[in-house]
């Protein structure tokens, strides 16, 4: 079954997808008192395994003495086949929860949230039902590497180029943010165009890539059911409208040939999106939550996600940025342009 679970896992983010990344998808939770003890984790997500059985093999649950070297750890570490496809860390008050994304997606990385600390949890999440894409997978498949070649998406400036592994990552709380999907994907795509102006490029040819989950928040489960929309935005584009119209991408086949893979690998520098948007959307978990990041995974042309959950009183959003193109003060200050720009989305 171990194996069963990373095959799978690793299938649904899609043979064809970007090679070079982890996609490990992150939540840091800041609570409101002590954590439970590791023993205590261990059991609840033992028994959790064992009811959700694609979860893998049960983790050991680890001490944090250094978040930032966890989290960059977790983040970056590949799950190899047959490894754990969760992974736990736990401070006196911080609960850091990741896992491979073709085993969880945002909602299902909430859910596990809730039962480490043994707490209702939920969110206002919609999702987007029975939704279907509009296109086969060779299709649209043809059309990406048809992209990728001749008119690429366009990209978020990077502001160095040297080798560096892994990410950086960056947060900042806000006062309660009432924003959906698309209020978030404007925001992005304002600081996509404020980042580079300010570097002196032009944006064109923004792609902004979507996690929407097809279920409602109600009450989320471990498991992994969403999809992903790939939306093309002009300059001033009506992101509301274009969602709308838009069906998500066609499921990745269960398997491929080695000629997609490699070219995949090779053309990974050009493919994918300008940024990817998650919003975790309202979420409850009564008082034992004060603050909540979510960090997806980083892909395309970027390697820029922006991520957002709302607890209680606080928005916090954030910024997940490949390192080798954005070092900690780059990342903050590109988090600074989302901040500014979803500001002015709360109060348009």
């Amino acid at each position: 079954m171990t194996r069963l679970a990373s095959d799978h896992a690793h299938r649904v983010v899609g043979l064809y997808g970007d090679p070079t990344v982890s996609w490990s998808i992150l939540l840091e939770a800041e609570l409101g008192a002590a954590a439970p003890d590791p023993e205590k984790l261990r059991a609840r997500l033992a028994a959790a395994i064992q009811q959700y059985p694609h979860l893998g093999v049960v983790p050991g649950i680890e001490r944090i003495t250094d978040l930032p070297a966890v989290r960059d750890r977790f983040a970056s570490a590949p799950y190899e086949r047959g490894a754990p496809l969760v992974r736990v860390a736990v401070a006196e008050s911080t609960l850091l929860v990741a896992a491979h994304h073709g085993a969880l997606d945002g909602l299902g990385l909430l859910s596990l949230l809730g039962i480490l600390l043994d707490v209702p949890v939920s969110s206002g999440a919609r999702g987007i039902g029975a939704r279907v894409g509009g296109k086969p997978f060779a299709l649209s498949a043809f059309q990406r590497l048809a992209e990728a070649l001749f008119a690429p998406p366009g990209r978020i400036t990077p502001e160095r180029g040297r080798e560096a592994a892994g990410d950086v990552f960056v947060a900042c709380h806000e006062p309660r943010l009432r924003l959906g999907a698309a209020g978030f994907v404007a925001a992005a795509a304002r600081a996509t165009e404020g980042w580079n102006r300010a570097h002196g490029a032009r944006t064109a040819r923004v792609v902004a890539a979507l996690g929407a989950s097809r279920r409602s928040g109600a009450a989320p489960e471990p498991v992994h059911d969403s999809a992903f929309f790939r939306l093309r935005l002009g300059r001033g584009a009506d992101v509301a409208a274009v969602l709308a119209a838009q069906p998500p991408e066609p499921d990745f086949p269960a398997r491929s040939s080695r000629l997609a893979r490699l070219g995949t690998r090779l053309l990974a520098s050009r493919l994918g999106s300008t940024f990817l948007v998650s919003n975790l959307g309202v979420v409850s978990t009564g008082d034992t939550v004060r603050t909540l990041a979510f960090y997806p995974a980083a892909s395309g042309r970027s390697g820029v996600a922006f991520g957002a959950a709302t607890t209680g009183d606080r928005t916090t959003v954030t910024v997940r940025a490949r390192r080798k193109d954005f070092d900690a003060a780059a990342a903050a200050r590109l988090l600074g342009e989302f901040r500014d720009a979803v500001r002015d989305s709360a109060v348009s």
